[in-house]
């Protein structure tokens, strides 16, 4: 039984989920029963537990109306992936103050994880039960502590500034401690992380298990991430975090000792793309995971669908997105070429198409439009009418790139012979996806086919919409993005035609660790370390899967190592939450998502839409401020260097 199923009840009956608070931690006791009351029996301190593990659905940013659907919603905020809206009322803007609404939000639900931990912690401690299952639950709340603490010191602890630090519950006006060192932070993780490792009774794994529930290899994974996150941030403090890179590779060492490894049910490379796919939600490869389960009329999925799939999959159960979370251009152009079975290379857009790098944003539009003819003969007028009417907006010295049938063909030549993660991952230019139809014939189970095309000839297409591309013959129905723009969509994670009862809120787990993340942490800490044919054996595990080769040529040195792996780990990790929080502790956010094309959200050809812009806040953004509310309320809190209170 999932666990998540477990929480279904626990919200009927036991513990209704407590309402969000504005203080620092949520001190209210669960709703039916008082905390004292809780820790008599082994069900209920199971129960209690599962509260806590409860935190952990939708505590991602509430961004475009999403209400905080899931921690891949962090990646917005990343290089990897955009919002077809104002990030979360100007978050990314110069002038954003501390007064911001996401950064209270996320500050009380990550200490709402705390305070619950604690609880629990102290709860199960004196429960009259069984000591064996006691310890296996106390090392359960103390990884949980652990990981709400992580996500806190990394986003508002950096430069020393650290966050409070409270390992138990006391009465509401007593929350007024000041922010704990960093360091101090970091050394409290590590000790709840060494208590669940060291605890006999929590089990290495939980593989093809559907509990999730934490285990001692994901104890192992989070420990040596915390120790990465301790040397980096002794790095930007001037201090020498090479033992700490040592202790996260040896760390990562023993996760694959617990039964873990890279998804490979038959030995052989796999299809990338089933890894994210309910059937192997609980494989080898998944060490953490928040899960859902499929229910048709209610909310119990992850809400994915509405803000990932394309118009044509439907947001819920209709035929219709509202596809507000795209992939960012230069995330696509990252997945390199294949050029044999030997060799892999960059992906250079001048390879494929002569001049490109040298145009500007908006003159390359005309190279991602569609074709008009086919074969000689005119497709229809309306598709003339629409590439014609997106020529005549272009500057004539950039006319000549529409060849004379269209662009298709030469548009496709660089999508071809690609790391095959870029089409499991991202739909791309012109790529096909089974989608839906807003009136099926019954019965029929109707999958229909759409392609990405730009422009469209007319609005968004149905299968079945009077005067849409459907009723052409030859040519496949259009995919549109939104009514306006063409942008690299989401693939993983998002359900393919009927695959799901309801599309808006899937039921696929999602991954906070899993073994590649891991592979490529340990790749990351043995580059620092210098040992540079080891980090690249880890990399190579990872593409091996994919049948990507791994060039020697990028482990030449240290620097160069350095962003290979970090570049690979965008390539993996795109759309899991993982992006933005690596880009915070590399700080290369301001270069990744500010320095490389325009500002905003970007459509294929990297032009930034006119309605929505974002800028560069300022070097300050790497540390979050304490919410301008909890300094209010909390006279001993040290307001964060660099932000308007």
């Amino acid at each position: 039984m999932k666990i998540f199923f477990n929480l279904l009840l626990i919200a009927a009956t036991l513990l209704s989920f407590i309402k969000c608070s504005d203080s620092l931690l949520e001190t209210a006791p669960y709703n039916t029963l008082a905390s004292s009351n809780m820790w008599q029996s082994e069900p209920l301190c199971e129960q209690g537990l599962d509260g806590v593990y409860a935190t952990l659905r939708g505590w991602g940013p509430s961004v475009a109306n999403a209400g905080g659907a899931g921690n891949f919603l962090f990646d917005i905020f990343g290089m990897a992936s955009q919002g077809n809206y104002d990030n979360n009322g100007g978050f990314f803007r110069t002038g954003v103050t501390a007064s911001s609404a996401i950064l209270s939000e996320q500050w009380v639900k990550f200490y709402r994880g705390v305070y619950r931990a604690n609880d629990a912690i102290v709860g199960i401690s004196g429960a009259p039960i069984d000591e064996a299952v006691k310890g296996r639950m106390v090392a359960e709340a103390k990884f949980l502590r652990a990981l709400h603490y992580l996500h806190l010191n990394a986003l508002y602890g950096g430069n020393g500034v650290g966050v409070p630090l409270y390992t138990e519950n006391v009465n509401a006006n007593e929350y007024v401690k000041p922010q704990s060192p960093e360091m101090d932070v970091w050394e409290q993780i590590v000790t709840d992380l060494t208590d669940a490792v060291n605890e006999p009774n929590l089990p290495n794994n939980y593989v093809n298990k559907a509990d999730g529930k934490v285990s001692k290899g994901a104890a192992y994974a989070l420990r040596g991430k915390a120790y990465l996150y301790r040397a980096q941030s002794k790095g930007w403090q001037g201090q020498d975090g090479t033992s700490d890179f040592q202790a996260a590779a040896a760390d990562f060492a023993k996760v694959g000792e617990m039964g873990y490894g890279l998804f490979s049910p038959t030995g052989a490379p796999v299809d990338f793309k089933q890894l994210f796919k309910v059937a192997n939600e609980n494989s080898n490869e998944m060490i953490f995971s928040v899960q859902y389960i499929e229910e048709a009329t209610k909310q119990y999925g992850i809400k994915r669908g509405k803000f990932l799939s394309p118009f044509q999959l439907g947001g819920a159960d209709n035929a219709g997105s509202w596809t507000d979370i795209h992939v960012r251009p230069y995330m696509a152009d990252l997945f390199e070429v294949k050029v044999n079975s030997n060799t892999s290379k960059r992906f250079d857009w001048n390879d494929y198409i002569t001049g490109y790098n040298a145009l500007t944003p908006a003159q390359r539009e005309v190279l991602f439009l569609r074709d008009t003819k086919r074969n000689g003969a005119e497709i229809h007028t309306k598709v003339t009418s629409a590439v014609n009417a997106r020529l005549g907006s272009a500057l004539s010295s950039v006319k000549s790139q529409y060849l004379e049938e269209g662009n298709e063909a030469r548009l496709l030549t660089a999508y071809a012979n690609r790391d095959p993660r870029l089409h499991y991952s991202i739909i791309c230019p012109y790529d096909t996806i089974k989608g839906v139809d807003a009136n099926p014939p019954t019965g029929s189970g109707y999958e229909p086919e759409y392609v990405m095309r730009w422009p469209w000839a007319a609005g968004k297409a149905y299968t079945n919409g009077v005067g849409m591309d459907a009723l052409i013959p030859g040519i496949l129905p259009d995919l549109t993005a939104n009514s306006e723009n063409l942008f690299y969509l989401h693939r993983k994670f998002v359900g393919e035609g009927l695959e799901f009862q309801y599309r808006e809120w899937n039921p696929i787990d999602e991954p906070l660790i899993r073994y590649a993340d891991v592979l490529l942490m340990w790749a990351e800490a043995l580059v620092e370390l210098n040992q540079l044919s080891e980090a690249q054996s880890k990399v190579k595990q990872v593409r091996d899967r994919v049948k990507m080769p791994t060039m020697a040529e990028n482990f030449a040195s240290k620097d160069i190592a350095r962003n290979y792996v970090r570049d690979e780990r965008r390539r993996e990790l795109v759309n899991e939450g993982i992006n933005f929080f690596d880009e915070m502790r590399w700080r290369a956010l301001k270069e990744t998502k500010f320095d490389k094309s325009e500002d905003g959200t970007q459509r294929a050809w990297g032009v930034a839409s006119a309605s929505v812009k974002i800028s560069w806040p300022g070097d300050f953004y790497y540390v979050w401020a304490v919410p301008k509310a909890e300094v209010d309320k909390n006279p001993n809190l040290t307001k964060t260097p660099g932000w308007i209170y």
